[in-house]
C-alpha cells in the first residue's frame, strides 16, 4: 500500500510539473520574418525626373518580424512571373542576391540596379520582387512579401490636358500638345544640374495656375531661343539652329519646329 501512495505521488507530481512548466509563446518558437518595409505595396519610377541618368538604384526597405539577429543574416529576392509584368532581368533591372541583415539590426536597404531603355521611350515596363524564405527568415506577412516596381520615361503625364481643354500644360497658349519630343524638350530646359531633377508633372489648372507655372514657360522658352534660334527667327522661321518635332506631321507633310509660350501647335 505505501509503494502504491509513493508511486501515485510521483506521478501527480509529474503531471502537476507539466501542466506548470512555462512554454514558450508559439510566436517565438517560430524563425524571425522578413517583410517590405514601404508604405504602399508598388512604386513607380520614371527616368524622366532624372534625364540625365541611364542607370539608377532603387533602395528599398525590408525589416524583420522578430529579434534582431545576432550575426549577420541572409536572404534572397526573386521576381514573380505574373502576366503582363514585361521588364526583363538583365536588361531592365538586376538583383544583387544575397542580401544582408546585419547582427543586431532590425530593418536593411536592399539596393535595386535599374536601367533606362530605349523601349521606355513607349513602354512602361513592371517587375514584381518576391521574398524568398530561407534557413533564416520566414515570409509571415504575405501581404508585405511582394513589392511592385514601374519603370518608364517618357509617358504623357496624366494632367497635360489638351489645347482647348482646362488643364493648364496642354493649353494652346502654354505648351500645347504633347508629344515625345516636345517633352524631351522641356525635362532638359526645366533640368535642375544641383539637384540632378527636373520637373515631370504640371497638374495646374488654366484659370489660377502659380506663378512658377508662367516661370517654367518662360525658362522653356529662353532655352528654346538660345539653342533654337530658328524655330522663332523672324520675318522667316528656320534662320539658325532648328529643332522640328518628327512625332507631327503639317498639311504639307513637314514636321514643325517646336514653339511654346503660345504653341504653335
Amino acid at each position: 500500500m505505501t509503494k502504491l501512495i509513493i508511486v501515485i505521488t510521483a506521478l501527480a507530481g509529474s503531471w502537476l510539473y507539466t501542466a506548470c512548466s512555462p512554454k514558450k509563446p508559439a510566436l517565438f518558437e517560430q524563425k524571425n520574418g522578413i517583410y517590405f518595409g514601404t508604405a504602399s505595396d508598388s512604386l513607380t519610377y520614371s527616368f524622366a525626373k532624372y534625364p540625365k541618368r541611364t542607370v539608377d538604384t532603387l533602395r528599398i526597405p525590408v525589416k524583420v518580424l522578430g529579434d534582431p539577429p545576432s550575426t549577420d543574416k541572409t536572404f534572397n529576392i526573386e521576381t514573380a512571373t505574373d502576366a503582363g509584368l514585361t521588364a526583363k532581368e538583365g536588361v531592365h533591372f538586376k538583383l544583387l542576391n544575397p542580401y544582408t541583415i546585419p547582427a543586431g539590426r532590425v530593418a536593411a536597404v536592399v539596393p535595386v540596379v535599374i536601367y533606362r531603355t530605349p523601349d521606355m521611350d513607349t513602354t512602361v515596363f513592371p517587375f514584381k520582387l518576391q521574398l524568398q524564405a530561407s534557413a533564416d527568415f520566414e515570409t509571415h506577412m504575405v501581404t508585405k512579401s511582394a513589392y511592385l516596381v514601374k519603370l518608364s520615361y517618357l509617358q504623357k503625364p496624366a494632367n497635360w490636358g489638351t489645347v482647348g481643354g482646362s488643364d493648364w500644360a496642354g493649353y494652346t497658349t502654354n505648351f500645347g500638345t504633347w508629344t515625345r519630343t516636345k517633352y524631351k524638350l522641356i525635362l532638359d530646359a526645366l533640368y535642375d544640374p544641383v539637384n540632378d531633377t527636373t520637373v515631370t508633372e504640371f497638374p495646374y489648372q488654366r484659370t489660377g495656375f502659380p506663378p512658377t507655372a508662367t516661370l517654367y514657360l518662360q525658362i522653356v522658352r529662353n532655352y528654346i531661343r538660345i539653342n533654337y534660334p530658328g524655330n522663332f527667327s523672324t520675318p522667316t522661321l528656320g534662320v539658325g539652329a532648328t529643332l522640328r518635332d518628327p512625332d507631327v506631321k503639317l498639311s504639307d507633310g513637314t514636321n514643325p519646329v517646336i514653339q511654346v509660350g503660345p504653341s504653335n501647335y
